[in-house]
């Protein structure tokens, strides 16, 4: 027969491990206001939209993120470039990046853990549950959920996973890209060097200059690599040296993000001012004209048709699409209207040892 003793002990070890579950499980920002908040009334519309703005968007990037990760594909040395022979990049993470299928060179996975999810998603039902009025995007874009769009929380966090790629101490930096102008393609691979200079090879493998290619428009100024390196990482800083107009400042941070090699800090900073770009919207879930994954952004811009005879132009609005991968931060393709007439496709961008 078990003693009285016996009996109190396993009811205490009892209660602890009921004790210890009950923490775990409230175990979450806004626990403690839910807890107080005991019985209340049904929450308002809108604040039940908030919270479910919030969870849609954290199913919604672990999604694109699964997908990716088991589609993942990092080609370097001779099979990124068909065959040819070719020296292997010196540093480790200095791998060229095959866009759309790959992680940033030496990038880590960043996935949301279940931890996360279940901190971020607790807190967004906390809140709801206690009656808040504002509900905070945690890690999500730093804003609550009435004021930060989809878009702009998207490009933060694109941000983010920019920053945490490494740099690359390469020489050179080599772009694979098909430009589609008036539906007929293009392919062009050329390199750049820490120098400013652009690099292209000729059909005999002989490596040739080609006079300013490599440059990126910042406000009234052709950058090349060694200038953009002068650039601020600073997002505030940046954005005084783009222009004030939302189509054009779009534009030129688009074209430096998609083939430049901006360093991680800029390109974190980059995508922080595209955030704040009013007009900005998202489009989870899209393919580009290669058939890959992506979420796109877009932005309304502006055509002026002018008549033959002088009278008022006509103006016609167009959507400028830029399609992104969420596990890297590179952006797969551009094109100036949503049916992609007129495109750049990025094909490989990424370090390089050796030209050819």
């Amino acid at each position: 027969m078990t003693s009285s003793a016996d009996d109190i002990d396993g009811v205490d070890r009892a209660d602890t491990a009921r004790s210890s579950e009950r923490d775990d499980l409230l175990d979450f920002p806004g626990a403690d206001e839910l807890v107080a908040a005991g019985a209340v009334a049904p929450p308002a519309p809108e604040r039940v939209t908030a919270v479910r703005e919030v969870l849609a968007l954290l199913a919604e990037r672990e999604a694109e993120r699964t997908h990716a990760s088991a589609h993942a594909l990092v080609v370097s040395g001779p099979s990124a470039r068909r065959g040819r022979p070719e020296a292997a990049l010196a540093p480790p993470e200095d791998t060229l990046v095959v866009i759309g299928g790959a992680r940033r060179p030496g990038a880590p996975h960043r996935r949301v853990s279940r931890r996360r999810r279940v901190l971020i998603a607790g807190a967004a039902v906390a809140a709801l549950a206690a009656g808040a009025v504002a509900y905070p995007v945690l890690d999500l874009g730093g804003k609550p959920a009435s004021t930060a769009s989809p878009a702009s929380r998207f490009l933060k966090e694109m941000a983010e996973v920019s920053e945490d790629a490494p740099g690359t101490r390469a020489p050179y930096w080599r772009v694979t890209a098909v430009t589609v102008t008036g539906g007929k393609p293009r392919e062009e691979t050329w390199w750049a060097d820490r120098e400013g200079r652009t690099w292209r090879v000729d059909k005999n493998g002989k490596a040739y200059q080609w006079e300013n290619h490599a440059s990126w428009r910042v406000g009234d100024r052709r950058l090349t690599w060694p200038d953009l390196d002068e650039l601020p990482t600073d997002p505030d800083a940046l954005t005084a040296h783009f222009p004030e107009d939302a189509e054009a400042r779009f534009f030129q941070i688009v074209n430096l993000l998609d083939e430049s090699p901006a360093s991680p800090a800029l390109r974190s900073a980059l995508f922080q001012v595209v955030a704040e770009l009013p007009g900005v919207e998202l489009e989870p879930g899209v393919k580009d004209s290669r058939g890959r994954s992506g979420t796109a952004v877009t932005i309304p811009t502006k055509v002026l048709w002018h008549s033959v005879d002088g009278g008022e132009p006509t103006v016609v609005w167009h959507t400028a699409r830029s399609i992104i991968d969420p596990s890297t931060g590179w952006i797969l393709e551009s094109s100036g209207t949503a049916l992609g007439e007129n495109r750049v496709t990025v094909l490989t961008a990424g370090p390089a040892d050796l030209i050819g």
